[in-house]
C-alpha cells in the first residue's frame, strides 16, 4: 500500500511539474507571437520609409528630365512645339506609372507581411493548444491511475450495489 501511495505521489508530482513547464512553454510561445508582431510592424515602417524615399527620387528625376527638356527646347527654339509638349506629357505619364507600380509593390509587401504574421500567430496558437492538450492528458492519466489504484470498475460496482 505504501508503495502505491509513493508511486501515486511521484506521478502527481511529475504531472504537476509537467503542467508548470507547459505553462512556461505557452508563455514563451505568446512572447514569440508578440515579437513576431513587433517585427512585422518594424519591417512595415522600414518599407514605408524606403518607399517614400523612392517616390521622392522618382519625382526628382522627372522634374530634372522636364527641366532638361524645357532647357533644350528653349535653346533650340522648340518651346511651343508639339514634340516638346508630348515629351513633357510622356515624363508625367511615366512618373505616374512608376508611382502606381511602387504603390502596388507596397501593397503586396504588406499583404505578404500580414500573411507571415498570421502564420506565425497560428503556429503559436497551435503550440499553446498542444501544450494544453498535453496538460489535460497528464491530468487524465493521474485520474486513470487513481481509479485503477482504488479498485477500478469493481470498486464502482461495489459502491453502486
Amino acid at each position: 500500500m505504501a508503495l502505491t501511495i509513493g508511486a501515486g505521489l511521484v506521478y502527481a508530482y511529475g504531472t504537476s511539474e509537467s503542467i508548470k513547464e507547459s505553462q512556461k512553454a505557452r508563455n514563451s510561445t505568446n512572447e514569440a507571437k508578440d515579437q513576431s508582431a513587433r517585427q512585422f510592424a518594424a519591417e512595415s515602417k522600414k518599407a514605408d520609409i524606403q518607399n517614400v524615399r523612392t517616390v521622392r527620387s522618382q519625382i526628382r528625376a522627372s522634374q530634372l528630365a522636364r527641366g532638361t527638356m524645357t532647357n533644350v527646347g528653349a535653346q533650340t527654339g522648340g518651346t511651343g512645339g508639339s514634340a516638346m509638349a508630348g515629351g513633357i506629357a510622356s515624363i508625367g505619364s511615366q512618373l505616374g506609372s512608376n508611382l502606381g507600380y511602387m504603390s502596388d509593390i507596397a501593397k503586396v509587401n504588406t499583404t505578404i507581411g500580414q500573411a507571415a504574421l498570421g502564420y506565425s500567430s497560428a503556429m503559436a496558437d497551435a503550440s499553446i493548444f498542444s501544450s494544453k492538450a498535453q496538460d489535460a492528458a497528464n491530468i487524465a492519466s493521474v485520474g486513470s491511475t487513481a481509479f485503477t489504484t482504488f479498485g477500478g470498475p469493481k470498486a464502482v460496482a461495489r459502491y453502486l450495489t
